[in-house]
């Protein structure tokens, strides 16, 4: 019996630095999603955060992010209402508490950031019931989820 998908939510800083280092563990995860080893996650907010940043600070790569995304085929989750992002803004600015909102009602496996000072200051990983981590980090927690189901013994 298989795996049931590994479900890592991208925030917007794991998907370009994924785009912007061809060889860094941002990259491995999407490749990963590319061949569909992960199922990545994200959310409206997400992707209206990344076209604004990349036509911002990296314009020549907008063409190359456009292609990548036909790629990725990624599970788009819906924006939060607001009543459930309320909890949210405790703790974090009106759009990072949207995003990791959308996170936590989708029910993921991992986020993946690397808007550490924020996602990962104190109290905020009492808000999900999933770990929020670095690009390296999830590449580690994914490789311990996936050994149960590799059959060695073939």
């Amino acid at each position: 019996m298989g795996a049931p998908p590994y479900r890592i939510f991208f925030d917007t800083s794991a998907y370009i630095a994924g785009l912007h280092s061809p060889e860094s563990a941002a990259r491995e995860l999407l490749n990963m999603a590319a061949s569909e080893t992960i199922a990545m996650v994200v959310s409206e907010k997400v992707i209206t955060e990344i076209d604004r940043v990349m036509t911002r600070k990296f314009p020549d790569l907008v063409q190359e992010s456009r292609q990548i995304w036909k790629n990725l085929k990624p599970e788009v989750v819906p924006n939060p209402s607001t009543s459930a992002v309320k909890p949210f803004l405790e703790k974090l600015d009106k759009a990072d508490a949207a995003i990791l909102c959308s996170a936590h009602l989708a029910k993921v496996s991992a986020f993946v950031t690397w808007n550490t000072r924020d996602f990962m200051a104190h109290g905020i990983s009492a808000l999900v019931d999933f770990p929020i981590v670095v690009p390296a980090n999830a590449l580690k927690l994914f490789r311990k989820w996936i050994e149960p189901f590799l059959d060695y013994h073939n």
